[in-house]
């Protein structure tokens, strides 16, 4: 089971490698991810299925509420350990 901080690292080294012109120094869990490009809409998608496979259970996209991807802090708070799964 991954704990707060992993949760985190794992999620930052995501999009680290999804974007590749940022590194993980220029931005913090607070950045707005889409607001500022460094994921993108259609990335969303595949951070739904990476979240799935991180937390080993299905995202149900039904209830997802506007801003559920904001930053990294709002990801783990809706989908980390103890998270709300719908964000």
């Amino acid at each position: 089971m991954n704990t707060e901080g992993s949760f985190k690292k794992e999620l930052r080294d995501w999009i680290v490698v999804r974007n590749q012109k940022i590194a993980p120094e220029d931005f913090d869990d607070d950045t707005p991810l889409i607001q500022e490009r460094i994921i993108t809409s259609l990335q969303v998608l595949d951070l739904v299925l990476f979240l799935e496979e991180l937390t080993g259970s299905a995202v149900d996209v039904e209830q997802l509420k506007p801003g559920a991807f904001r930053s990294v802090n709002v990801i783990c708070a809706s989908f980390g350990p103890g998270g709300q799964r719908g964000g």
